[in-house]
């Protein structure tokens, strides 16, 4: 394979019994630690099988992503996965690296040599999937394929009929079968020590959606930019209104659950004339299919040593001293073009090194 990050060298066995809730294997009747029965590789993707009595695990790499899909006869019961983030800021990709993370504004690392890995983590019970999850118009495929209905085929009538039915069904957005009990958490604990041991600095995750962000705060994981957060501020200041507001009006009205708050903030993506007005949040989830700018959340794990900084971050220290009124008195100096200090000065602008600005004011008079 062409990449070989840490996560690849660990060997998929260790990988599938540190990772893996038991109730997996139990429920495919594998092996514990399992038992490699297929191995091949090609296009860059190593790809490996263990079987069990009722289903399989299906490990693949190609370096950088690592893989993992779980099923029990012909249904998907678990798709998770780790990706190092070498490649991301970068006009490089991975074969199995499926959405773009080339924009340099929107994913690049603190530094070249910061280690970063991206998890994923999904899981589906099978006695609980829906029906209908390939027929547009039905609940399942609402479920299935929500964005369907806000950014593609948008029709007021028929996303509100849905959603109604979708706001009491007890399951969030994507969920077309209910989230096997433990997996997520377990995976994400596991993956973090597992993280953590190999030398990685930080481990990401990128939320589809607003439950799942709640999730990964639960464990410890903080927004990555700061204005996701205020989203997220904004979002959970609205529901507790709503809540709030359900209570005074009835005294022996429920609070939502996980998946109502998540429906109720994918309201919010609608056009705005179209939803009501007690329905309203202050912010909503800033998913957007239109960049890479992703809501993006970590938790640190080894810590980084930076080199140490250039010269700049004298002034950077002084611009943050006037936060402080002890240093009131400080000045700050700003050289220019006619400066007597033998400092250069930096041309930020074509202003900056025209005639203007460089030529000397009795030179000027005299023309």
């Amino acid at each position: 394979m062409q990449y070989n990050s840490k996560l690849s060298q660990v060997p998929s066995e260790d990988i599938l019994t540190r990772l893996i809730h038991p109730s997996v294997f139990t429920l495919l009747e594998l092996a514990t630690p399992p038992v490699k029965n297929e191995s091949s590789e090609s296009n860059d993707i190593r790809s490996e099988v263990y079987r069990g009595k009722k289903g399989h695990l299906l490990v693949r790499c190609d370096g950088i992503r690592l893989l993992i899909e779980g099923w029990q006869g012909e249904k998907l019961i678990l798709r998770c996965a780790l990706r190092d983030r070498q490649l991301d800021g970068t006009d490089k990709t991975s074969p199995l690296t499926v959405f773009p993370n080339t924009d340099p504004a929107c994913n690049r690392l603190p530094a070249p040599d910061f280690l970063a890995a991206e998890l994923s983590i999904y899981s589906w019970d099978p006695a609980t999937y829906l029906d209908g999850l390939d027929v547009e118009g039905t609940l399942g495929h609402f479920l299935a394929d929500p964005d369907f209905y806000i950014w593609r085929e948008y029709d007021p009538e028929t996303y509100l009929a849905l959603w109604q039915q979708a706001f009491y069904i007890g399951r969030a957005p994507w969920q077309v079968a209910r989230p096997m009990s433990g997996v997520p958490r377990f995976f994400v604990k596991q993956a973090i020590k597992l993280l953590t041991e190999i030398g990685y600095h930080r481990v990401d995750a990128v939320p589809s959606w607003y439950n799942v962000a709640k999730f990964f705060k639960l464990l410890g994981f903080k927004f990555t930019y700061g204005e996701h957060e205020l989203a997220y501020e904004g979002i959970t200041v609205g529901l507790k209104q709503f809540a709030s507001q359900n209570n005074n009006a009835n005294q022996a009205a429920r609070p939502l659950t996980s998946p109502q708050e998540a429906w109720l903030v994918a309201l919010q993506n609608i056009p705005a004339e179209d939803i009501p007005e007690e329905l309203r949040l202050p912010s909503r989830w800033p998913v957007t299919h239109t960049n890479q700018y992703w809501v993006r959340m970590h938790l640190d794990l080894n810590k980084y040593e930076r080199k140490p900084r250039t010269a700049s971050t004298t002034l950077l220290r002084k611009v943050s001293a006037m936060r402080d009124p002890a240093h009131v008195h400080d000045k700050l100096v700003l050289h220019h073009a006619h400066c007597p200090c033998t400092d250069k000065v930096g041309a930020s602008s074509p202003a900056a090194t025209g005639p203007a600005a460089t030529s000397h004011p009795e030179s000027d008079a005299k023309e």
